[in-house]
């Protein structure tokens, strides 16, 4: 079969939509048959940068400066333009084509973003989607391919689109026929596309005005005319450019497209021959529906965030439940489990007939290489869906989670944060590699440092012994230091008035072990102080 596409030009499409709001409703800068203008700010000067074909027929050109568009048209209409806002409504307009095809392609080398001033094109490609329009008693391609294209230029018009059409074996061919042609639907039969583009001129190949104004200085005017021309001559002199653009007209050469090919929801459903009740039938069609959802979310090397089960009662009410994930996750049992939790609220009344599975939010999950004998990987995701299920039992506020700062002061190197199931962890990129000093730190510190007395054998060595809370401790052991220099290149930090920590490790006779600093050195004049700021356990 061979390949077939449709063009669609509207000429006047950034004056098209901002006729209609969110609601369909009129909203229009200008009249249809009034003359309006999109401006844009060159080098001081506000030039115009589409114009509506009211507008075009009274003489006012993209390029020219507002002014002189004002001087010839008083009563124009001006608005600033705003090429993403267009873009944006032409993307709106690829998805909805997607009712013709799945395979809708914008047309970037059109305006409005390619400055020719408001018009805008998609590509279709219609292969094996036109007998869906075929009407009772119609058999043939063409009467198909006219039956669509009618039905499209219908539904544009009522949008507010005025728009053309064209379909051919190309889709350059199809874009040049559309854009150069006046009637608002044509259909390039098979095989017939040099007669087809012969009597378009030369622009139509999408060329560049150089090219074209240097074609049109030596009389080639037509395509017609170029095709009859050798081959070697016309790129020697205008460039291989103009040959690329000539095959991929004829259908010679392939036109690369950007197709927006539309999303599959990641859904899995399961319809029963019989309406279901049991909590084991529930939990049972469960498993194999997160089962088959898991099995996709693999395949495409992705991993669910957020997953809800719904369930189809046959009066008509659907219930539900959800749960989230602290990492992309697609095994079915961790699924599962958080899932089942919810079960208890589930009242199937007469029974259930269908239950579907899906994934609301998602990350990327690619497979990742485990070392042999490892288990640290397998640890971590243990400790992560710990958090999930206590979150989706106790309720998100009721879990934290410590969150990694670029800090190396013990103080800030981590904060508390709301361990709600969906939300990534950040990496602990802070922490160095294991070293002695850095190992050996308390895994829980005081909520703040808290002062001793302490005495020292010279000012740079560690406690020989200090008094805390009362109590009088006798060091028999100490590791140290760690020096850590205050971060004085934080804006808006009390850095400043901060001195320098020498952390010592100290044990007593009786086996208990502080982690104890001195705040300043006295090498350097200062008055050091001691504090407390972690136990060991």
């Amino acid at each position: 079969m061979a390949r077939r596409f449709l063009y669609l030009y509207i000429p006047d499409f950034s004056f098209d939509w901002r006729r209609r709001d969110a609601a369909g409703n009129t909203v229009a800068v200008a009249d249809d048959a009034r003359p309006a203008v999109l401006t844009r700010r060159l080098v001081g000067t506000e030039t115009v940068a589409a114009v509506n074909q009211a507008a075009a027929l009274q003489g006012i050109a993209v390029g020219r400066p507002l002014a002189d568009a004002r001087a010839m048209i008083p009563d124009l209409s001006v608005t600033e333009a705003d090429p993403a806002a267009d873009r944006k409504q032409l993307e709106r307009l690829a998805a909805w084509c997607q009712r013709y095809t799945p395979m809708v392609a914008v047309d970037s080398t059109a305006a409005p973003f390619a400055g020719d001033g408001g018009s805008a094109g998609l590509t279709l490609d219609i292969t094996g989607c036109v007998h869906l329009f075929r009407r009772q008693g119609a058999a043939d391609l063409a009467t198909e391919e006219q039956a669509l294209g009618r039905d499209c230029l219908a539904a544009l018009n009522r949008l507010g689109f005025s728009a053309r059409l064209a379909v051919a074996d190309a889709p350059l061919a199809a874009r040049a026929v559309a854009r150069f042609s006046a009637p608002l639907l044509t259909l390039v039969p098979e095989g017939r596309l040099r007669l087809a583009l012969g009597a378009l001129p030369v622009a139509a190949l999408g060329l560049s005005p150089a090219t074209v104004e240097a074609l049109d200085r030596v009389g080639l005017r037509r395509i017609a005319q170029l095709l009859d021309q050798p081959r070697a001559p016309l790129a020697s002199r205008f460039g291989v450019g103009l040959i690329e653009a000539l095959d991929r007209a004829l259908g010679e050469r392939a036109t690369a497209l950007d197709m927006k090919l539309p999303e599959e929801p990641f859904q899995e459903r399961i319809a029963f021959a019989e309406p279901i009740a049991l909590r084991e039938d529930l939990e049972g069609a469960a498993r194999q529906t997160l089962g088959a959802l898991c099995r996709r979310l693999e395949r495409e090397q992705a991993g669910a965030r957020r997953v809800r089960l719904r369930f189809f009662r046959v009066d008509g009410e659907v219930l539900q439940v959800s749960a989230g994930t602290s990492r992309a996750c697609r095994e079915a049992d961790t699924l599962f489990r958080l899932l089942v939790q919810h079960f208890d609220k589930l009242d199937p009344g007469f029974g259930i007939d269908m239950m579907l599975a899906e994934m609301l939010e998602g990350d990327r999950a690619e497979g990742v290489q485990a070392a042999l004998g490892s288990t640290e990987m397998r640890d971590r995701d243990a400790v992560t869906d710990l958090g999930d299920r206590l979150a989706n039992r106790l309720g998100v506020d009721a879990v934290h989670r410590l969150q990694p700062v670029e800090s190396h002061l013990p103080e800030r190197a981590e904060k508390r944060s709301a361990g709600r199931p969906g939300r990534k962890a950040l990496t602990w990129t802070n922490v160095r590699p294991p070293a002695p000093e850095r190992a050996a730190r308390p895994v829980r510190l005081m909520r703040r440092p808290e002062p001793v007395e302490a005495t020292a054998l010279l000012p740079d060595h560690p406690p020989a012994r200090f008094r805390w809370r009362g109590a009088d401790y006798r060091v028999a052991h100490a590791a140290g230091p760690e020096r850590l220099a205050p971060e004085w290149w934080r804006d808006g930090s009390d850095d400043a008035s901060m001195s320098t920590r020498d952390y010592f490790r100290v044990e007593d006779g009786d086996g208990r072990r502080f982690w104890l600093y001195r705040d300043g050195l006295a090498e350097r004049g200062e008055a050091p102080s001691w504090f407390l700021h972690g136990i060991f356990s």
